[in-house]
C-alpha cells in the first residue's frame, strides 16, 4: 500500500469500565480489587489523559509533532492530519481525538478470563473500541474507492489504551511480576504492546474498519510521544519491522547488524525517548512512495541531498548481481534526527546493501533482517546497513586492519560517528564493499557472485564533501 495523499488520523483515548457503571471505581484503599478475577472491577482502568493533552503531540503545527515528522521525512509528500469529528461530545473538544469508554476489562486483564487468550482479548477490545466511535464520525465518507473497506491510507486509526505502554515503561515489581501487569501506578496496572492490528468492524454506511494501530497511553516519562505511534502507523501503510522478530533467546546472535536508530522500523522510534524518532530506512521510504530513487549504472561523480534540503533522493548503485545493489543516502543530525547519535558528529553518507533474493521471501514476513533459523539455517539480511566504525575488525598478525567481520562490536548502542564524509582522516571518506560481508553468508562485497564474476569484484565509493545538505560521491566498480 503506497499512500499518495495526506491521510486523516483518528486518535482514540480508550478507558476500560469493567462493570459498565460509567464511573471510575478504583479504590486506593483496595487496589487489589483490580487484580481479583472475582471482583466486578477486575481490569478496570481509566485514561489519565484528555484529548487536548494529546493534540499538539500528534497534530501540532509547530515543534516535534507527528504531523511534522511525516511532513519532514517525506518532504511534504505525506502526513497525518486530524480527522473531522462530525458529532463532538463537547464543542470544546479538538478535531482528530475521541475519548471512548468500553464496558469490558482492560485486554491485559481480559486475557486471564475464561474463553480468552492474548489474541482474543486484544481482538475483542479493539473491536469494541472502534465500534464505539461509530456515532461520532461518518466513516463511510472515507471509503474513497467505494470498496466497502476504510483502509489506513484513507483513514488511519491509533488507539491509546488507558495505562502504560509495555515497551516504553520500566517494570515496577512492587505490584506484580507479570509483565503485562506491572504498571507504575496501583490504579494503572495493565499494559499493552504497541501493535499493528487487523480487525473487522462493521460501521454505519456499510463500511468496515480492517486495520488499526494500538499502544499504551503513557510511558515512564509521561504521555505517549510520537515514536511508537509513528512506527505502528507506518506498519499500517505497509512498512515492515527491521529488527530480529521471532528469534528465541537461545538463537540470538550478539551484534546482529540491524539498522538500530537509522530506521523508524528498528529502534528509531525510541530516539530522544520517542519525541524525535529517526526516519524510515531508504529502502522503505522508496517502497512507501515517500522518496524518489535514481539508478546509477555508470561510474562517476553523483550528488546526494539531505532530507531537509527538500531534494532528498536515494541513489541505487547496481552490482553484477541483479538482486543485489547498494543504496546511498545523506543523513544529517538536524530536524527530527538531531539526536540520531551521541557525540558531536554532524552526520554524512550512509550505505545500505540490499538483497532482493532475501526480501522476496522475508520482507513481507517482517523478517528480512531477523537472525532466526528458518529450516535450521540463517538467511542473510535483505536490508543491511553498512556503517563505519561499527563492525568487528579483522587484523593481520601485525595488528593492521584487513576487513570487517559480520557482526557489530556493540549490540544496543550505535557508534557516535557511523557516517562517511570527507575529513582530515581519509579513512572516513571511503566505503569499500570488500571490507563488508554478509552476516549469514560471510561473503564479502556480495552475498552471491554470478557465474563469470570474480569474487574479487568490489565497489568503492569516495565521499568528496564534508557533511552538508549536498554531498558528492565518486563511484568506482570492479
Amino acid at each position: 500500500m503506497q499512500p499518495k495523499n495526506p491521510a486523516p488520523l483518528l486518535i482514540i483515548i480508550a478507558s476500560y469500565d469493567a462493570n459498565g457503571n460509567g464511573k471510575n471505581d478504583y479504590d486506593p484503599c483496595h487496589p487489589e480489587l483490580l487484580n481479583d478475577k472475582s471482583s466486578p472491577i477486575f481490569g478496570e482502568q481509566w485514561a489519565l489523559t484528555k484529548p487536548w493533552d494529546c493534540y499538539d503531540t500528534f497534530f501540532g503545527e509547530n515543534g516535534y509533532s507527528m504531523m511534522n515528522y511525516y511532513k519532514e521525512m517525506t518532504a511534504g509528500k505525506f502526513w497525518f492530519y486530524p480527522v473531522h469529528i462530525d458529532n463532538k461530545k463537547s464543542e470544546s473538544d479538538p478535531e482528530g481525538i475521541l475519548e471512548i469508554t468500553v464496558p469490558i476489562p482492560h485486554p491485559a486483564a481480559l486475557r486471564n478470563l475464561e474463553g480468552y487468550d492474548n489474541k482474543l482479548a486484544a481482538r475483542k477490545a479493539i473491536h469494541d473500541i472502534v465500534k464505539a466511535c461509530d456515532p461520532y464520525i461518518d466513516f463511510a465518507k472515507y471509503d474513497l474507492n467505494g470498496d466497502g473497506i476504510v483502509t489506513p491510507d484513507e483513514l488511519a486509526i491509533m488507539i491509546l489504551n488507558a495505562g502504560y505502554d509495555n515497551a516504553s515503561t520500566k517494570p515496577d515489581l512492587v505490584f506484580s511480576t507479570v509483565r503485562e501487569e506491572n504498571g507504575p501506578l496501583p490504579s494503572h496496572r495493565y499494559m499493552v504492546h504497541g501493535t499493528s492490528q487487523t480487525t473487522d468492524v462493521d460501521m454505519r454506511g456499510g463500511v468496515k474498519i480492517v486495520k488499526v494501530s494500538n499502544a499504551g497511553e503513557m510511558t515512564s516519562v509521561g504521555p505517549m510521544p510520537i515514536g511508537t505511534p509513528a512506527h505502528e502507523l507506518a506498519h499500517n501503510l505497509g512498512a515492515q519491522d527491521m529488527y530480529c522478530r521471532f528469534t528465541p533467546p537461545e538463537q540470538r546472535v550478539f551484534g546482529w547488524p540491524i539498522p538500530g536508530p537509522l530506521s523508524l522500523m528498528s529502534r528509531g522510534n525510541r530516539m530522544k525517548h520517542g519525541t524525535m524518532p529517526g526516519y524510515i530506512d531508504p529502502y522503505q521510504r522508496v517502497y512507501l512512495g515517500f522518496s524518489e530513487m535514481e539508478t546509477i549504472e555508470s561510474d562517476g561523480i553523483y550528488t546526494l541531498c539531505s532530507t531537509l534540503s527538500g531534494k532528498y533522493k536515494v541513489l541505487k548503485i547496481t552490482t553484477p548481481n541483479p538482486d543485489e545493489y547498494i543504496l546511498a543516502e545523506v543523513r544529517l543530525k538536524e530536524g527530527f534526527e538531531a539526536a540520531l547519535t551521541e557525540g558531536n558528529s554532524k552526520g554524512g553518507v550512509i550505505f545500505w546493501h540490499i538483497d532482493e533474493s532475501v526480501n522476496r521471501e522475508w520482507f513481507m514476513k517482517a523478517q528480512c533482517v531477523s537472525s532466526n533459523l528458518p529450516n535450521g539455517v540463517r538467511h542473510d539480511l535483505g536490508n543491511a546497513v553498512r556503517l563505519r566504525n561499527m563492525f568487528e575488525e579483522i587484523k593481520d598478525e601485525n595488528g593492521n586492519f584487513i576487513k570487517y567481520g559480520p557482526y557489530y562490536t556493540m549490540d544496543k548502542a550505535i557508534a557516535d560517528d557511523p557516517f562517511f564524509y570527507k575529513s582530515d582522516d581519509p579513512k572516513t571518506a571511503i566505503y569499500d564493499s570488500s571490507h563488508y560481508c554478509g552476516a549469514a553468508t560471510h561473503s564479502y562485497s556480495l552475498n552471491h557472485f554470478p557465474e563469470g564474476v570474480s569474487c574479487n569484484w568490489k565497489l568503492i565509493v569516495e565521499v568528496l564533501d564534508e557533511p552538508g545538505a549536498e554531498m558528492r560521491i565518486k563511484i568506482t566498480r570492479g
